[in-house]
């Protein structure tokens, strides 16, 4: 969850803007946490097909 600096109040980490007041959520810290760059890539792999290796 992501704080809004504003009011404070916790959002959903995919809104770019606080729900409740409006402000800009990549001002908040807890912006980087959600970071896509942070993703190593076999974080990205959330399925594998059991068939690719037969």
């Amino acid at each position: 969850m992501i704080t809004c600096d504003v009011c404070g109040r916790l959002n959903d980490p995919s809104r770019a803007t606080c729900e409740y007041c409006g402000s800009d959520l990549s001002d908040s810290p807890d912006w980087d946490i959600y970071d896509d760059d942070s993703l190593d890539e076999n974080d990205e792999m959330s399925y594998i097909d059991p068939d690719y290796y037969d």
